[in-house]
């Protein structure tokens, strides 16, 4: 179900190897073949598993642009990410922020994040063992993500890599503005866009009327991957009361686990 995967190039004369790639990048900007050449130039630089190419807003869900895998396939498997779950992914908070640059999936997330429901899950499930994300703001408001992957037997990105990446940051940077830039005049027509969701709202319906404003703090952050320590952290409060807050919780929704608490979210968001 994926496309042809791209073999990284030596490198032993870079401004000669920046050059020509450059020129590449140029005269792909304005073309459907743009993301493509952007795939080819960054698996060109080290060995990567899984290209994608998401475009971000803060009032609407996230919309898939591209893929090294089938589209189809991709928009089947990426249904419960853009269903809600997009919600608890560290990288939502560059969006949120406003950040841009080129982000680690480790240097966001909670330091506990690899044991949450959402990780073993989603990324889990996928194979995914490091990801690198260019985070790109755009004029129009809305925000692209390009997800750099890899996926066992692949080890994480080594810092040698990640410098790669980083040096070339402003370059795909520049490219990524210019090329959505051209995709907005090609549009004949807007797309019908699908409403985001708020994180806090879907909380709270899963109880209506019995949830605290505090409640919502711990199931938030529980959700997306932090534990006591880190909750007692973020909220400025002991752990103790981080564990009592956690018991009335599940005493409310008739839970036993986060597995649990994890499956009642799931169904507010499919029941919405």
């Amino acid at each position: 179900m994926r496309k042809t995967n791209v073999a990284p190039e030596p490198l032993d004369r870079p401004l000669a190897w920046v050059a020509r790639w450059s020129a590449r990048l140029l005269g792909a900007c304005q073309g459907a073949d743009a993301l493509d050449t952007l795939h080819r130039f960054l698996g060109a630089l080290a060995p990567v598993t899984n290209f994608i190419v998401f475009e971000f807003a803060r009032d609407r869900q996230p919309v898939l642009v591209d893929s090294n895998y089938d589209r189809a396939y991709m928009q089947s498997a990426m249904v419960p990410y853009c269903g809600g779950l997009y919600l608890l992914d560290p990288f939502w908070r560059t969006v949120l922020d406003g950040r841009a640059g080129l982000v680690r999936m480790d240097d966001i997330a909670p330091e506990d994040f690899r044991q949450s429901e959402y990780f073993l899950r989603h990324y889990q499930a996928t194979g995914v063992v490091d990801e690198l994300r260019y985070v790109v703001p755009l004029a129009s408001g809305t925000c692209v993500h390009v997800f750099v992957e890899r996926e066992a037997p692949l080890p994480n990105f080594d810092e040698e890599e990640r410098g790669r990446f980083g040096d070339v940051e402003p370059l795909v940077r520049a490219f990524l503005e210019r090329h959505f830039a051209w995709r907005d005049t090609q549009r004949s027509a807007v797309p019908p866009q699908r409403p985001g969701f708020d994180l806090r709202e879907q909380i709270r319906s899963m109880q209506p009327g019995d949830i605290t404003a505090r409640e919502t703090d711990i199931i938030e952050l529980m959700l997306k991957g932090h534990a006591a320590k880190s909750m007692a952290r973020a909220l400025d409060i002991e752990e103790g009361t981080v564990t009592n807050h956690k018991r009335n919780i599940y005493a409310k929704l008739g839970i036993h686990s986060q597995a649990q608490l994890f499956d009642r979210f799931l169904r507010t968001l499919t029941a919405g």
